[in-house]
Parts: structure tokens; sequence; C-alpha cells
């Protein structure tokens, strides 16, 4: 079943290319935070992450100020999730479901703006919240006060959805879980950058599969050319190893399926290249 996508950009920070590349190479690069926006025929408007939100700005938690110094980023006014999509006639209530990639403020920094969504993630992601300690919350990049009180409640893990395949020659990736039962929307693990990390595999109106792969690369030349991140960056990764295996995988995907189109979350070429082939597509 295909879906309508958007690619929204909900904030942005800016630093070192090379924290990510590992190349030591001058400048700073701007990573935008990706918000897809997929519009399901029954279930309506789905949203993959939600990007920034006000709550992280507001949050006093310690782990939050300590983010907000390490990570400086930027959320223009009107261009949180909720606000672009009430722009585009979307309520906040009308948002059925959100699907999780993890749970960093830059992929979940929003999600008190929907209270209504059933919210898809893995176990594994939900469990980390259970973690105690400021270094280990800092270093997991988890600020709790940026969930709703009833995240248990409305927790859909995707491990009680259907096992199916994507399809043919998705390598390492062969196994996700049909969200919806209707092979519309696969969730994809993709470990290493956090805790029960995934994707989301879907086919766009317009015929495109594509693989929302949020952090299992921070930009699309990491898996085309196998970068790793410098140590710095390394330490805030869940499981390097599995980090290195995802990344590895990213790159085999792509030279065995380069009609799947793979967006990773931070990357601005990637990001504008699909947001054109849809632009095009729809015209």
């Amino acid at each position: 079943m295909r879906v309508r996508l958007e690619l929204l950009t909900v904030g942005r920070c800016r630093h070192p290319a090379c924290m990510v590349t590992g190349r030591l190479e001058p400048g700073r690069v701007t990573f935008p935070a990706l918000v897809g926006r997929m519009t399901h025929p029954s279930r309506g408007t789905v949203l993959f992450d939600t990007g920034y939100g006000a709550a992280l700005e507001r949050s006093a938690d310690p782990v939050a100020r300590w983010y907000r110094r390490l990570l400086p980023y930027r959320l223009a006014p009107g261009e949180a999730c909720v606000h672009q999509l009430a722009a585009a006639g979307v309520p906040a209530e009308q948002v059925r479901a959100i699907v999780l990639s993890h749970l960093h403020p830059d992929h979940a920094g929003g999600l008190t703006d929907f209270p209504g969504a059933e919210l898809y993630l893995s176990r594994a992601a939900f469990t980390a919240l259970a973690t105690t300690g400021f270094r280990r919350c800092g270093r997991l990049g988890l600020i709790r006060d940026l969930f709703p009180d009833d995240l248990a409640a409305r927790l859909r893990p995707i491990e009680d959805c259907r096992a199916v395949s994507p399809g043919p020659g998705w390598g390492m990736f062969d196994r996700g879980a049909d969200l919806f039962g209707d092979g519309s929307l696969i969730a994809v693990p993709l470990p290493g950058h956090a805790a029960g990390h995934l994707g989301l595999t879907l086919e766009t109106e317009q015929g495109r599969t594509v693989l929302l792969a949020a952090d299992a690369a921070w930009l699309s030349c990491c898996y085309r050319d196998l970068l790793e991140p410098l140590l710095p960056a390394r330490a805030f990764l869940d499981d390097y190893r599995a980090y290195c295996s995802t990344l590895r995988g990213l790159h085999d995907l792509a030279r065995c399926r380069p009609d799947i189109a793979i967006v990773p979350s931070h990357c601005q070429e990637a990001i504008q290249s699909l947001q054109r082939e849809l632009h095009h597509e729809s015209a």
C-alpha cells in the first residue's frame, strides 16, 4: 500500500562535519532535524519522529541544560512540527500515530504536542527511560520531561507487530515490523546509534521506495564512503560496533538497491533530493 510522504525540517543545529565523518577538514555544516509526515489511506496523518520542540527549551532537567550547551540548536517561530501541521490544516488531535526512531531530543522533542497519538517504538528504547543517574542519562541523550506521563499507556511496541520482510535485496535489514498490518509502513531495526534505534520503510504514492534511516548515518556520505565518527561522537553511541555494522549494511543496500532512497534524518543533501523528487512527481 502506498502512502503520501512529505519531509519537514523541524529545527536544526550546526557542528563541525569532521565529528561525524572522521575526516579532518575545517568547516561546520547544518544538520536539519527531519520529520516524515505520512498520509495513510485509513490512519490519516502519521509522523516519523517529531523533531525539536518547545519542551526542550522549557525543560529544567539537568540533562537538558547540558544538552542545550553542548548541542545548541535553532527552532524558528512557527517551525515546531505541531505549528507546521496546523498551518497545513492538520490540528494536533488529527495525528493518530507517531513512529519514534529513538528518544533523543532532536527526534522526540515535540512529542508532548500530540497527546492523542499512539506511539510506535521499540521496547529497548522505552526501557532505556528507566535508566538513572545524570552521567548515564546524558550519554544516552535522555531527558525525561520531554515525554508524556501516559507514554506507557500509549505505547505500541514494534515487537508486537507482525514480522515481515520489506522485500527482496534488503540484506541485513530483511526483517521488519508491519506497523498497521497492511504493509504500508514497516519499521526496520537499525541498531547502534541509540537503544532500540529503528528506521521506517514505505512506498510513496509516486511508487518510490524510501528508507527513513534516522541516525543510522548522520550524513549520506558516511554510509556511501564508510566514514566513522571521531572519538567524541562515538562516546554518545549506544553500541559502536553495532553502529559500524549498520553503516556497512546501508552501504551494501545502496549498492544492491539503488532504487531505494535512503534518507538520514540530518542529511540536507538527501532530504532536499527526495523533496525535489516528490514535488516534481506530484506537480
